[in-house]
């Protein structure tokens, strides 16, 4: 599994904003270097897309 293709979501409200979306999380971890929790999705033209447009509306 190579990194460039999941995005590691580390903020609930962003994986919320996706979820909302209509997108899922392949899992739920806690990452073993930073004990923090994390979402973790396959990433997507549409999912980037989504991400853009969360961003957007900081």
């Amino acid at each position: 599994m190579a990194n460039k293709d999941y995005f590691f979501c580390y903020t609930k409200k962003v994986s919320d904003y996706l979820n909302e979306k209509g997108f899922q999380f392949i899992t739920v971890a806690k990452s073993v270097s930073n004990h923090k929790i994390f979402s973790l999705y396959e990433i997507t033209p549409e999912l980037q897309e989504a991400l853009k447009e969360y961003k957007n509306l900081k």
